[in-house]
């Protein structure tokens, strides 16, 4: 069977002279098909070459083996200009020995897999692979932020037990990965966000964040015209933290209790609300303590308004202080920014699943070196 190689590269402008094969790698020797080229400041058709060189580029593979091209790189001189102009080829860039289709691959590969894997697939070196993928990543990033109104930021942790974390930024409305930053600190973060502009930041309507003081603090600098909206789920996070608390120091261990304490009453199957009720009645002041954890998400679940949930969150605050002593703290102290919540229902819910994502995405990207691939990788993988 006759194959044409022509139609098997798929490339401009060019036609295959020749080909080998060594050890399974496959070298196509091309032809320009056009005699002249257009000179790019006087625009007159250039017919005097003055040298040709050919240079080894990587392509595609072919049939699964690997491909190299031979390409003719011209030289050609314009009497008119008096210079000497080499042509520009439309499926490569200049100095580079990649076609531009072969950047493309190697950039979504690594997008998909991690560096080491994508380097023994191709067979090329690790600083090659960094260097495409960090140019097209960067090519691809949006400098600045597209008027997003409800942002919300989030934080988890690079590295366990090293107080290394990463800070995520998510336009929520869009869900879109707005920025990923190296630390959760107020001053990391404002010097990371002000680049923005003013009239994007102050277009920012609500910012959902945890209770972590760093972020409530950048936030009342960086985007001046924001509500502060503290997550619900946090919320009930340290609750139900403070609830198992309880449990422990009541001397209370029956197996899964921490489980069935802290899911929604309604939530449980009945043989599991049953049991339940039965070692809750074993342990009044448990009993107790939970029917108060209960009534939190009761008023997350059932209140209108955030005046009305207000009044309601102030209610549980003055009877709740012998069980819950941290978590009343907590409420009081940021009362309005919990109650917030309730003009629009906005959480981090969406900042936490893709968080998840995210961790899942750093597993499988060891062999970047630095934060700023890694969060190149990240911005890449989520907009594009």
């Amino acid at each position: 069977m006759w194959i044409n190689l022509d139609e098997l590269l798929d490339l401009p402008k060019v036609t295959v002279v020749n080909y080998r094969e060594i050890d399974g790698v496959l070298f196509l020797k091309l032809k320009m098909k056009n005699e002249v080229m257009e000179c790019p400041n006087c625009h007159e058709n250039l017919e005097d070459i003055n040298q040709i060189e050919y240079n080894l580029v990587r392509d595609l593979s072919i049939v699964g083996k690997t491909v190299y091209l031979e390409v003719p790189r011209r030289q050609f001189y314009c009497k008119k200009c008096q210079k000497y102009i080499t042509e520009r080829l439309g499926f490569m860039r200049l100095r580079k020995h990649y076609t531009i289709r072969y950047e493309e691959m190697i950039y979504e590969q690594v997008k998909k897999k991690n560096v080491e894997e994508v380097k023994q697939e191709e067979e090329i070196s690790w600083g090659t692979l960094e260097s495409i993928f960090e140019e097209y990543a960067k090519q691809a990033e949006k400098k600045e932020w597209e008027l997003p109104e409800k942002i919300s930021l989030d934080e988890f942790s690079n590295r366990k037990g090293k107080k290394d974390f990463i800070t995520t930024v998510i336009d929520i409305d869009n869900k879109k990965l707005l920025d990923v930053i190296k630390g959760h600190k107020k001053e990391e973060i404002v010097e990371a966000l002000k680049v923005q502009p003013a009239r994007i930041r102050e277009n920012v309507k609500e910012v959902s964040v945890d209770m972590w003081e760093g972020f409530t603090s950048a936030i009342k600098e960086l985007f001046v015209n924001a509500k502060i909206v503290y997550d619900r789920f946090h919320v009930m996070k340290n609750i139900n933290k403070e609830l198992n608390e309880l449990r422990k120091k009541m001397n209370v261990h029956e197996q899964g209790l921490s489980y069935l304490l802290w899911k929604n009453k309604e939530d449980l199957k009945e043989d599991k609300k049953e049991k339940l009720e039965a070692i809750l009645k074993m342990y009044p002041c448990l009993g107790i303590a939970y029917e108060m954890k209960e009534e939190i998400r009761y008023i997350y679940e059932h209140s209108r308004t955030a005046n009305g949930a207000m009044r309601k969150f102030e209610k549980w605050i003055r009877t709740a202080g012998i069980f819950y002593q941290k978590s009343s703290g907590m409420l009081e102290s940021h009362l309005t920014g919990i109650c917030n919540y309730f003009e629009n229902h906005t959480t981090n819910g969406l900042t936490e699943g893709m968080n998840t994502k995210i961790k899942l995405i750093k597993r499988k990207s060891y062999g970047f070196a630095n934060f700023e691939h890694l969060r190149l990788k990240l911005l890449a993988c989520f907009n594009s």
